[in-house]
């Protein structure tokens, strides 16, 4: 079949079942996967003729797999995201998504008011424009000890406000889930009252938010990123001028290695940037500013980033056990803090790979963040003294990963 045949054929059809245009489009660019990925999906279930339907919209993931993660909230987090296009001429509102498991069991309902979406371009409003696209950002939770699903697929409720058809709902866009345990890491930093700032998994932050289109690729390596910050004795980011980065009293603080492995990749030479503001000038070659990314196995990589420059200690080829000084905590490319930014990935780029969950060996959480203002520039003159709410996420962990905005102790 020709591509002028299949848009005649195709545009005819849509018209008359749901006025809808535009169907031969080009889909969204496919993930890269790894030669697992694309088994899994390979088997993923295929609805019945008898019930499929035209959509006005379609979606797929943003990545092969979902990864499950255990939280410090004891519950096993199925954090993901679906990029969802408006195929038809017209609006169109998600009314609703639901999450269905094995025997297409609804895990979770999600109404149009809690819905995650983000509409590309960063347009504002709840309705697709035709031919627009959108991220969903989905966090599905389960009890610690659950077996999560082979595969969840999707229930969409979608309203056509402008169209013949007013409302449809349909179920499909299978994603396969991951048996692959989550990585074990050490705490990559020593020392008492550390925040996972910008973390996992049901919040849209900065690190949940970032998918990127590299080289014609959306790519979600920061899924399960942490900035690691910490507040002092007091409850306070820093003493002083919050211009200066030696206000900030982890600035200088020794970064470890979370695991043993090889060293493949290290950036150098980036100055520190002052804190407050956001570099002028950032691109992707500089974004990470000094950084060492670590082979730890099993098709994981870790990525230690803005460390002081001058300060890192490895070289690629170099093996690393874990406890190692990697470099010093900094505040270089395009951030506005002292902090460190660390995740775990599944190819050696920071850029063009695709990001996976880790849990801590064991932490101990003291609170949550409760003014994210608190610890996010721009920096109030006087340190204000950063609000906890102890009760929550409070105690020793283990094999656990630290959630957003979670106060946490490591060792000495």
């Amino acid at each position: 079949m020709t591509t002028v045949t299949a848009r005649v054929g195709c545009a005819a059809l849509l018209a008359a079942v749901l006025t809808l245009a535009g169907c031969a489009s080009s889909p969204p660019p496919e993930p890269t996967t790894t030669a697992a990925a694309s088994n899994a999906s390979a088997a993923l279930p295929v609805g019945p003729d008898a019930t499929a339907v035209l959509t006005p919209i379609a979606a797929r993931p943003l990545s092969p797999e979902i990864y499950p993660v255990l939280g410090a909230d004891d519950r096993l987090h199925l954090a993901y995201e679906l990029q969802i296009v408006n195929m038809s001429g017209g609006r169109v509102l998600l009314d609703s998504v639901a999450v269905l498991g094995d025997g297409d069991t609804a895990l979770t309902t999600i109404p149009q008011a809690d819905l995650r979406l983000r509409l590309a371009g960063g347009a504002s409003g709840d309705a697709f424009g035709p031919g627009q696209a959108a991220d969903l950002f989905l966090d599905v939770t389960l009890p610690a000890d659950a077996t999560p699903p082979q595969v969840v697929r999707h229930t969409f409720a979608v309203a056509m406000p402008d169209g013949a058809t007013k409302n449809l709902t349909f179920t499909g866009v299978p994603v396969a889930v991951s048996d692959q345990q989550a990585v074990v890491v050490a705490p990559p930093l020593k020392g008492k009252g550390w925040v996972a700032g910008n973390g996992c998994c049901d919040a849209v932050t900065a690190h949940r938010g970032a998918t990127l289109p590299v080289d014609g690729t959306i790519r979600v390596a920061q899924r399960f990123a942490i900035d690691f910050v910490q507040l002092d004795a007091a409850g306070q980011l820093y003493t002083g001028d919050p211009a200066d980065n030696a206000s900030f009293p982890f600035f200088g603080d020794e970064i470890l290695s979370a695991a043993d492995g090889t060293v493949v990749r290290v950036l150098d030479g980036e100055p520190n940037q002052p804190p407050g503001t956001l570099p002028a000038g950032a691109n992707l070659q500089n974004a990470d500013g000094n950084y060492v990314v670590v082979d730890i196995g099993s098709g994981r990589f870790a990525f230690y980033a803005h460390m002081q420059p001058g300060t890192v200690r490895v070289k690629v080829g170099d093996q690393v056990k874990t406890g190692d000084v990697l470099g010093i905590l900094g505040n270089s490319g395009n951030t506005d803090a002292p902090h460190l930014h660390f995740h775990i990935m599944d190819g050696p780029s920071p850029l063009q790979s695709n990001g996976l969950p880790f849990v801590l060996t064991s932490f101990t959480g003291t609170g949550v963040v409760g003014d994210e203002a608190a610890i996010v520039a721009p920096f109030a003159p006087q340190a204000p003294v950063v609000p906890i709410d102890a009760a929550t996420w409070a105690g020793p962990h283990r094999d656990q990963l630290p959630l957003n905005l979670q106060v946490v102790d490591f060792g000495s």
